[in-house]
């Protein structure tokens, strides 16, 4: 994770502007980073290494890309869907918290912080927000809910 995060020092993804979004997922096995195989100190490390990758991509954002929203999304206690992602489309990042349907729904979190619960820092500028993101699914006309913190840390 450390080499991977220390990779993206000095490089942003201009060549993809023209995307609304792009996106890195973790380089790691599901294993290392979720239940019931990982620990606190595992998943703090991890976390530190993606918000120090989105740090970088931050700081290497040139001027005509100021504009683009620099984020790093943490699942808990999964941390395998987590990701850094680049925005070019504040519109398009102004949105992605906006699912409530019947089948998937964010709710704010509250007097909780995710770097506090399992001890990381979280670099200057980012801003930390939680959600707890519920999603449905249908099989065999049994209805099955799913529940997963996501925890966003954007620089904009």
């Amino acid at each position: 994770m450390d080499k991977w995060a220390d990779s993206f020092e000095g490089y942003f993804p201009s060549e993809y502007a023209q995307e609304k979004y792009w996106n890195w997922k973790l380089p790691v096995l599901d294993r290392l980073v979720g239940p019931p195989t990982t620990t606190n100190e595992i998943q703090a490390h991890c976390s530190q290494a993606i918000l120090r990758a989105a740090k970088h991509l931050f700081e290497a954002r040139p001027e005509e890309y100021s504009h683009a929203v620099v984020s790093a999304l943490i699942t808990y206690p999964q941390m395998f869907g987590s990701e850094i992602c680049i925005f070019f489309d504040k519109d398009y990042f102004a949105s992605f918290f906006d699912r409530n349907c019947e089948w998937e729904s964010l709710t704010p979190i509250n007097g909780k912080e995710l770097s506090k619960s399992l001890n990381f820092d979280v670099p200057h500028p980012f801003i930390q927000s939680g959600y707890i993101h519920t999603t449905k699914d249908e099989w065999e006309g049994e209805i099955t809910t799913y529940e997963e913190e996501w925890w966003s840390f954007h620089a904009k």
